[in-house]
This record gives structure tokens, sequence and C-alpha cells, in this order.
């Protein structure tokens, strides 16, 4: 009976230990397991954009408070005793001589006014990269217009309330030059608001910011390594386990929305094996999918290794799968592509011809884009022909002729056939292109401003025309002074400043920018100028 009861007791003790060892086990499987899951390695098979989101890549609004001279009575002397304050400290420290200028007497001047000054800078702005500023009077003031005006340099600030914090806020931008009044048909714009076009310029760089969905060192360090293994070393710097900063770079400076995409369709894992398994798969997605754009991204951001794969799609009759297969050739460098993309840029009819240029101007090699734009510079096709000078000038092509008037706005004229036309800047930077050059007027022509304070005249025999202006300030008569019949010639004399700095140059009549591109509307209008008059897009 004693041994049952001990056989019992043991049993009961190995349940025990049995149960707490299963237990314990269990215990020590997950604990296991959790460890396993925390240091769970990186999927290789994914993209930048799948593991981090795009942060700090919008566009900034600035402000500033400025001052505009040279108004010729338009402006006035009020102004808060706080903005006064900040306008008097900044006007010395631009000047730095307090016998050289005093600040009240400009600001309490009518011919100047006290403005508000605005802006956006571009995401991912360039330093010195420029942008369009808007300026307007202070509310409630009796500044009646502000055409004709200068705008001294003012710092622009990122502020909600800009007048609460001009001293304290850090400067991102600065603003200057002369104001543009738009008087076109179509414009929106009172004579109280103007633009000063490109008058902004960016004081520093601005990286591209990728943070991660899920902070992990591993993953950080992959996506930087890829990125730099595809687009250069230094561009990209994971500063943290959840920051990588991104900078542009100089082949991208012009095409950064591209280069976005690319780095957010940019595969992690590079391993040969796996990459030539997913370009087979998107090359197979190319051929099939009626949006090409997601693997023409994909294949573009993996690069060269893709164009073997993608060669025999080269002479394919699918229109759409030649142009997309062309166009990444193009873009990776492989002047294969060329020819095709040249035929599609050359082809009037077809609705990927403007693409086509875009694609060669952005892509192709100088010598190459310079070629084909010189031909297509002459177009009927007016969109195509800004398209091809856009181009010839970023490559500094000799084909344009550049003048720079009084340092405010340029005139390039084009030797090149095809209708004769004057077109006139009205965002990003003052200018007035003249194609078909050299462009004249008629003879025998008498041209007045809206305003009656310009006149341009000529009797039918004269080689030359005679032109007057009244003074904005002093009212007095300002000419006549005469020159050729050319719209080059005509517009730097308008445009040239009255007293210039070099005694060997002729004095102008220091006509603002605005008020040329009027007269030259008017004179296109009335006959005097056998073109065409074409006003750019409007500064939104």
């Amino acid at each position: 009976m004693k041994t049952w009861k001990v056989s019992i007791l043991i049993i009961g003790l190995l349940l025990i230990c049995v149960s707490f060892c299963e237990a314990a086990k269990k215990k020590s499987k997950s604990k296991d397991d959790k460890s396993v899951k925390d240091a769970e390695p990186v999927k290789l098979d994914r993209t930048v954009g799948d593991l981090a989101e795009i942060v700090s890549l919008r566009p900034i609004n600035v402000k500033g408070i400025g001052l505009v001279v040279g108004l010729g009575g338009t402006g006035s002397s009020e102004c808060p005793p706080d903005m006064r304050d900040y306008l008097r400290k900044y006007i010395m420290t631009q000047v730095g001589r307090k016998d050289l200028i005093n600040p009240d007497v400009m600001i309490n001047s009518i011919d100047t006014a006290v403005v508000t000054v605005e802006g956006v800078i571009p995401a991912a702005a360039s330093k010195y990269e420029a942008f369009d500023i808007t300026v307007k009077p202070l509310p409630g003031t009796q500044t009646t217009s502000l055409a004709g005006g200068r705008l001294y340099t003012t710092d622009l600030k990122f502020v909600t309330r800009v007048e609460e914090t001009l001293e304290s806020s850090r400067t991102l931008a600065y603003a200057a030059g002369p104001i543009y009044t738009d008087n076109m048909p179509d414009s929106k714009t009172s004579p109280t608001n103007g633009l000063i076009l490109g008058g902004g310029k960016v004081i520093e760089d601005y990286q591209i910011t990728l943070a991660l969905y899920k902070p992990d060192f591993k993953a950080a360090a992959y996506i930087r390594n890829r990125i730099n293994q595809r687009f250069g070393k230094d561009v990209a710097n994971a500063v943290s386990e959840s920051v990588i900063n991104v900078i542009v770079p100089q082949f991208y400076q012009n095409k950064k929305s591209r280069f976005i995409m690319l780095v957010k369709s940019l595969y992690i894992a590079s391993n040969a094996s796996l990459e030539e398994q997913r370009i087979n798969q998107l090359v197979d997605e190319l051929k099939t999918v009626s949006d090409k754009s997601k693997p023409q991204v994909s294949l573009l951001a993996i690069g060269k290794p893709t164009i073997d794969k993608l060669l025999p799609l080269l002479d394919s009759n699918d229109i759409e799968i030649k142009f997309t297969v062309a166009s990444n050739f193009i873009a990776l460098g492989d002047d294969r592509g060329l020819k095709v993309m040249r035929d599609f840029a050359q082809n009037t009819d077809s609705p990927l011809r403007m693409q086509a240029i875009v694609n060669i101007g952005e892509f192709a090699s100088k010598n190459n884009a310079v070629a084909l734009m010189n031909r297509l510079v002459g177009d009927s096709n007016f969109d195509v022909r800004y398209t091809a000078y856009s181009y010839l000038r970023m490559h500094n092509d000799a084909s344009i002729l550049r003048s720079i008037i009084a340092e405010d706005f340029f005139i390039d004229q084009i030797i090149t056939p095809g209708p004769k036309i004057i077109f006139a800047s009205r965002k990003q930077e003052p200018g007035i292109v003249l194609f078909g050059a050299p462009v004249d007027c008629e003879k025998g022509i008498y041209i007045e401003s809206e305003d009656g304070n310009i006149i341009i005249n000529s009797e039918p025999t004269d080689e030359r025309v005679s032109i007057l202006r009244k003074h904005p300030l002093t009212g007095g008569l300002m000419g006549p002074l005469k020159c050729s019949t050319r719209i080059a010639d005509i517009i730097k004399l308008l445009g040239d400043p009255p007293s210039p700095k070099d005694d060997k140059k002729r004095p102008g009549l220091g006509v603002p920018y605005s008020e040329i591109v009027m007269m030259l509307k008017n004179m296109v209008d009335k006959g005097a100028v056998n073109a065409s008059f074409v006003p750019g897009p409007v500064s939104q």
C-alpha cells in the first residue's frame, strides 16, 4: 500500500515537470519567434517608393516688405511704424553710409511705394534659381500705379505674417528688378499689381528628403547604396535610420520631376539573376499593357542593363512600343534610338511629335540636338518653333543673336526661314524673341502708345524712324532720336537708359519692358510691322 502511494506521488511529480518543460519550451520558442520577426531582413525585391516617401519636396511660399522707386507721383508716403523702422534699418544696411541717403525721405516720397513682395520657391530649387515675384502696395495706401517702377533688393522669408517677424525670420531668397505691369487683353491684373519676371533668386540648394515608412538602418543603407550605384557617388546620404537626403545630379537639374520618378521606381536589389527576371517581366508588360508609362519608368530606373532586351522592340510595328523604347534609348545615352525619335519629331501628323522634340532636346548630345532644332526653328507650327528655339538657347547656339537691354531684358534674333513672329515673354524671364530676323517696320508710319507718351514715325521716303518720348517724371520731351527700321534697333533705342554708363554708347529713352511690349503689339496691330505678335503665357 505504501509502495503504491509512493508511485502515485512520483508519477505526479513527473507530470508537473513535463508540463513545466513544455511551457518553458513554448515560452522560449515565442521569444525566438519575436526575435526573428524583429530581425526580419529587408525585402530586396521592392522599390524605393515602397519603403520611403518623398518629403520636403513642396514649393515654399515666401514674403517680404520692400520699396518700389521711380513711380513718378503714383506712389504714396504711407507706411506703418514697425515696417518703417524695418525699412529704415534695411536701407541703411544696403547703402552703408548715412550721409548718402535719408531713408525717411525715400519712404515719404510719392515717387516711391512700400509694397508686399511675394513669390513661390520651386520644389527642390537649386541655388540662384530664379522665380517670378508679385508686388502689391500695402492695403489702404494711396498708391495708384506701380508701372515703370523698380523694386529695391528685398529679403524674402518663410513666415505666416511677415510684418510681425521681419527681423527674426530666416531669409530664403531675395527679390529685385523692374516692375512688369501686364496690359494685354487677357490680363487680369490692375496697375497697382506688378510682376518681376524671374526677379526672385534662391540663396541655397534644397535637397530632396526620403523618409522611411518604417525606420530601419539596413533599409536606409540599401536605399542609399542603390541610389548612389545608379546615379553616382554621394547623390544619397543616409543621415539616420529613417531619413535619406538626396542631391539632384547635374544631369537632372532641369529634369527634377523625372529624377524623382526614377528614384521612386528604383528596385533595391541589384542581384544579376533577379534583375534579369525583373527586366523580362517589365519588357513583357511593355508589350501588353495599354498604359506603358509604368513599365517604361521602371525599365529606365534599372538603366543600361535593359538595353539588350529592349533592342528588338526598336523595330516594332506598334507605334507606342517603338516610341517608348526609343525614348528610353535616348534617355540612357544610346544613339540607336535617335533615328526613330528624329522621325517622330519631323512627322507633322504624329501626335507624339512634340514629346519626341522634347526627348531629343533633353537627352540627345548637343550636336544631335542642335542639328534637329536648327531645322525645326523655322517650322510653320509656332509651338514647335518656340520649343526648338528654347533648346538652341539652352545649348548657347551661335544661330541666336542676343542683346541685353539696360540689364533688364533681352532681345534674341533668330535668322531662319518661316513666318516672321515677335514673341514677348510674360513669365520667368523678360525678353523678346524675333523669329525670322531681321524683322523690319514699314516706311511712312505714325504709331502712338495708348497713353500718348511714345511716338514712332517716319516719312515714306525715310530710311530711318524717329522716336519721341514724354519723360514720366518731369513731363519734358525726350528726343526725337533716330534709328534704322529694324525692330531690334527700335527696341534697343526704346529700352536703353537715357544716360548710359559707357559714354561711347548712344543714349536711349529708358522705356520699361512692359511698355515696349505693348508698343510692339500696337505696331503689329496697325500694320506697321509685317509680322505676327505672340504674347507668352501669363505668370501664375
